[in-house]
């Protein structure tokens, strides 16, 4: 490969154009000149392979030509070859997956020591930035495979060329697997080979799918071509347990995926080390245990302190013993394996971590050596990463140099992040070497359908829609259908719909048919227009849109509603009706509508009181937690620490927030009930003094709200007839607004209770519901201007009655309802009930 053979490249090269002056048949002069400048084939191709690969990528844009060379298998083996050739650079160039500034996309950076400026590689929409992982921090021939722990999803992607995409979801998704990539040198493809353990009483104990990327299979995952061998199938086991466990996945090296066997999962030594994948004939084989493990076999493996991981290096396969718990030595060993036959493994490094950089290594949960860097013609030096986890959900990761031939150890990169989201488990090396290569990256079928012209010119129809327009259209053909059920068209609709970020409300009435409620939106429903909905019979409160989705709760049931395509799905409970008399509490529950931003699933916290004494100051509740994809319990045993008044709580980055109730219980003062979808947590916060303060004369009435993406506690005052808005910034309490009421005799708070709903970005002013009125207040002019009176309209009962819609016996005729939404496509497929036998 590091030679040009110039007479078999150019016969498979094809014809060069010339880069020199255009010929013209007015202009004879320039095309003699043009003439003599052209340079042969041979030479230009001599010329562009020396170019990195950045100048590459943009020269495809010269013409056909070089776009069809340039994308050539031939080209790209001989261009990764001249650079295999090159002399290396000083120091390593790295990958860095990071969070990016939303939490539904990841940044991949490259840096390195010499230049310590970030560059921004390319974005991940829809990545879960926190749980994005580097599945081969030493590239596969030019290639990396990404990992998204959430939907879950792998990524192949060419850091070089800035090019990625996304895998076709796999089937069994919730079963341990460990998957890795490698290449076949034989048909020169890429696979994916992702190994998955049954779940227990399953006849079939292991699985093996593999994808192959740009293959003749379509894009699917297909079983591999032989299975595992039977008596294989215990250390296969054992080896997925440890990847997932402990985050090691499968090493890439001599045509063959590599995965490591923890003897901690055997009662007895195992005989068997590494569980070897040919990727090209897709069979599987077993390498022997290293000599060090032969002399511990004298004690059980759980006694063992050493911790192994695999890693390649100079293309061939390494043992890396981790020996920071033995109190003899703390010293990382680099084993090589010489022969797959015998398993004969030999000890090539021995990294002393006795020195001040090596400190820096024995504190981190996780050390991964990731690769090295270097030829016969420069100094070669390991690479380590490092992953340790401080306080406040903030992590360490740095990457260190070792020089084998001055024992030296230098830390060459150090980045600190903050986990937004409340992650349990520490997560593995966030770098990677970077490589320059040109090795192209498929795109799916999919991918390439969603990326054509034409669905380019159809999906701007298509946003332009209304949401019900929308989803007729999925009738249409199997190209729209998955158009308009892709991820990137519903945040396109969601981006494109509400980019005035401007409040926006329905009305709420009784629905017809199967259909629950009736929506109207309220700029398109002028107070006259009233009489053509049917009025409420019940009682019900609406949520803000949690996105994307709005709650309805009733005293019988709860209503997840999209009112804009009319999804629903009903959840029944047992309240009773002994509510507070105001127009936001419904029966003797207490229910709140949050999102698990891990698995991106809507979730119901209901809250019911079985016992509510003000005079004894004695209560009992239950607290239930349901997940809206399935339907099904997800807890039912949440005790909260503190008692929650009857107004509804409020959602904000995956928390839901409610007021404690101080006329309950032990606490005479109030406090914020916090509750973490993801980890089904309950906390406290304390209130603003004012707000905490409470004693039984007062009649003073308090809250949570979100408005501007914040946090707000709200008291309200009904002697001032004062609303005072406190938002919480950066752990702070600080006062907002102050809405003035006195001079607005219908939201009097000695008569209602007034709710901020949200404020307008443009002109400031907040958006008011008692129940009965709707209304923008000014802060600046301290006036309010009245956008809706909904308890007019239950004068039109009579004309319901009178045009064949009689009233049901004992119900009360309510007044419609006002709920904020957004315009978007959120919903969940219907799925199947599980059959019990």
């Amino acid at each position: 490969m590091g030679t040009m053979p110039g007479s078999k490249k150019k016969s498979a090269m094809p014809p060069m154009p010339s880069c020199g002056t255009v010929v013209s048949n007015k202009r004879k002069m320039a095309a003699v000149s043009g003439s003599a400048a052209s340079l042969p084939d041979e030479m230009v191709e001599e010329v562009l392979l020396r170019l990195p690969v950045k100048s590459i990528v943009r020269f495809r844009a010269v013409c056909r030509s070089w776009s069809a060379m340039f994308s050539s298998e031939e080209f790209c083996c001989l261009h990764r070859a001249m650079l295999a050739n090159a002399a290396p650079t000083a120091t390593p160039k790295l990958l860095y997956v990071s969070p990016a500034a939303g939490f539904d996309s990841t940044a991949m950076y490259s840096c390195s020591p010499s230049d310590p400026r970030d560059n921004l590689l390319f974005t991940l929409d829809y990545a879960r930035g926190n749980f994005v992982e580097v599945v081969t921090p030493a590239p596969c021939h030019g290639l990396t495979l990404l990992y998204d722990a959430v939907p879950p999803a792998y990524y192949i992607c060419n850091a070089a060329t800035r090019e990625v995409t996304r895998l076709p979801p796999y089937l069994d998704m919730s079963r341990r697997s460990s998957a890795g990539l490698g290449f076949d040198a034989r048909t020169r493809k890429y696979k994916v080979v992702r190994l998955i353990n049954a779940k227990p009483k399953e006849k079939e104990m292991i699985k093996c799918e593999v994808y192959t990327a740009g293959g003749g299979y379509g894009d699917r995952w297909r079983p591999a071509t032989r299975e595992v061998p039977f008596g294989m199938r215990r250390f296969v086991l054992a080896a997925v347990a440890n990847a997932a466990r402990h985050k090691l996945p499968p090493v890439f090296a001599n045509g063959s995926l590599h995965w490591l066997v923890n003897p901690k999962s055997f009662l007895s030594w195992p005989r068997a080390a590494v569980i070897s994948f040919s990727v090209a004939e897709e069979t599987f084989t077993y390498s022997r245990s290293p000599s060090f493990w032969a002399s511990e076999q004298h004690q059980p493996p759980l006694a063992r302190v050493s911790v192994e991981h695999l890693v390649e290096m100079d293309n061939q396969l390494c043992m890396v013993r981790d020996l920071r718990n033995n109190p003899n030595c703390s010293t990382l060993e680099i084993w090589k394996l010489l022969d797959y036959s015998s398993g004969n493994w030999s000890m090539s490094h021995q990294i002393d971590l006795s020195g001040q950089v090596a400190r820096d290594l024995c504190e981190p949960q996780i050390v991964r050596v990731i690769g090295s860097v270097g030829n016969c013609r420069s100094v070669k030096k390991i690479i380590i990463a490092t992953s340790k986890r401080m306080v406040d959900q903030k992590f360490e990761n740095k990457v260190h140099s070792y020089d084998p031939r001055s024992k030296a150890l230098e830390t060459i990169l150090s980045v600190r992040e903050t986990h937004t989201s409340r992650i349990t488990n520490t997560p593995s090396s966030r770098f990677g070497l970077f490589e320059e290569s040109l090795a192209a990256v498929h795109k799916t079928d999919k991918e390439m359908a969603l990326s054509s012209t034409l669905a380019k010119a159809t999906k701007e129809i298509l946003l332009r829609l209304p949401a019900k327009s929308v989803i007729q259209t999925k009738l249409v053909c199997k190209q729209w259908l998955s158009l308009t059920e892709s991820q990137s068209f519903i945040q396109s609709y969601l981006e494109h719909k509400n980019m005035d970020k401007r409040p926006k409300v329905m009305l709420v009435g009784k629905g017809t048919g199967q259909s629950g409620f009736s929506f109207a939106p309220l700029n398109r429903c002028l107070p006259e227009d009233h009489r053509h909905i049917v009025l409420l019979d019940t009682k019900m409160v609406c949520s803000k849109p949690c996105h994307g989705l709005n709650l309805i709760s009733t005293e019988e049931n709860d209503y997840l509603y999209n009112p804009c395509t009319g999804f629903h799905k009903v959840y029944c409970n047992q309240a009773q009706a002994q509510a507070e008399q105001h127009a936001f509490a419904v029966g003797n529950k207490n229910v709140g509508l949050g999102f698990d931003l891990l698995t991106c699933e809507h979730f119901l916290v209901e809250i019911f009181y079985k016992l509510k004494d003000f005079e004894s100051r004695q209560y009992a509740l239950t607290c239930e937690l349901w997940r809206c994809k399935s339907g099904g319990y997800a807890q039912n045993s949440l005790v909260p620490p503190l008692p929650m008044n009857d107004m509804p709580p409020a959602y904000l980055e995956g928390m839901l927030y409610w007021m404690s109730e101080p006329r309950l219980g032990q606490r005479y003062e109030r406090a914020i009930i916090s509750f973490d979808i993801a980890t089904n947590a309950f906390g406290a916060i304390p209130c603003p003094p004012c707000i905490a303060v409470w004693n039984g004369r007062s009649h003073q009435h308090a809250f949570v709200v979100e408005l501007e993406g914040v946090l707000c506690a709200v008291l309200a005052d009904p002697v001032g007839n004062n609303l005072d808005i406190w938002k919480l910034n950066h752990g702070e309490w600080c006062i907002a607004y102050i809405v003035h009421l006195e001079a607005w005799p219908d939201y009097s708070l000695e008569t209602n209770v007034v709710v901020p709903l949200a404020v307008d970005p443009v002109d400031g002013r907040i958006l008011l519901n008692t129940g009965k009125k709707l209304g923008l207040y000014d802060p600046v002019e301290r006036t309010i201007q009245n956008l809706c009176s909904l308890d007019g309209a239950v004068a039109c009962s009579e004309d319901q009655q009178s045009a064949g819609k009689p009233n049901i016996m004992g119900s009360e005729i309510r007044p419609l309802v006002p709920m904020l939404y957004e315009d978007n496509l959120a919903c969940y497929p219907r799925v199947d009930k599980t059959r019990w036998m």
